[in-house]
């Protein structure tokens, strides 16, 4: 009896050890590929604003339960610069960049990852040309005498953009509450309910 005993509660751990694995394996399978986010409204001050629109891509490893990450986050910030000596008009400065960070993920459950970022590889690119300065808010009109103050706009950006992309990525261990239904994934970064689509269109937004 006790024999028979020992038999069926081993055969019933090896059981739940089975399904566990095989549910860890569908969620990792489930999240391959490129997903796209929503925009998100990171601050918005008044006289700066900053919103992201955050990419993530999972590259199957050697085991079917975890692999490489890569998140990338595109940032658009905008300041505007009151009237003073200088101007006689507030100044609108818009910029644009991109931060990418690499790691590896391992899924812990049927819908929890837990991700391992290396804090080593962030890159941040921030395009000069890429930075608008608008003389007149109004009408948007840009003006040839602010042109000199491009160098520090877009040492502002830059310096913008890297802050924000450390914020975003900063104690992100896991990505919890993971659901695939097509090409939508729904998922719970640091605290955020956030909407992914499955290649480069962001559904509806939402927080």
């Amino acid at each position: 009896m006790t024999k028979i005993l020992t038999l069926t509660l081993g055969a019933t751990i090896l059981g739940a050890m089975l399904t566990g694995c095989d549910s860890r394996a569908k969620l990792a399978e489930s999240v391959q590929g490129e997903w796209t986010g929503n925009p998100e409204m990171l601050l918005d001050t008044g006289a700066a604003t900053a919103s992201l629109v955050r990419m993530l891509e999972f590259t199957a490893g050697t085991t079917d339960t975890e692999g490489t990450v890569t998140m990338t986050a595109l940032i658009t910030v905008e300041n505007t610069m009151q009237l003073n000596d200088s101007l006689v008009s507030p100044l609108q400065i818009t910029s644009s960049g991109n931060a990418t960070i690499t790691g590896v993920y391992q899924a812990k459950d049927d819908d929890d990852l837990t991700i391992s970022l290396d804090v080593t590889s962030m890159s941040v690119n921030v395009d000069p040309d890429g930075v608008q300065l608008n003389y007149n808010v109004v009408d948007g009109q840009s003006s040839p005498s602010v042109e000199k103050l491009r160098p520090g706009a877009v040492v502002l950006a830059t310096q913008q953009i890297n802050r924000a992309a450390q914020n975003v990525f900063s104690n992100i261990t896991e990505i919890e509450d993971i659901h695939v239904k097509g090409s939508i994934m729904t998922c719970e970064i640091n605290d955020k309910n956030l909407i992914f689509t499955k290649g480069g269109v962001p559904s509806s937004a939402t927080e």
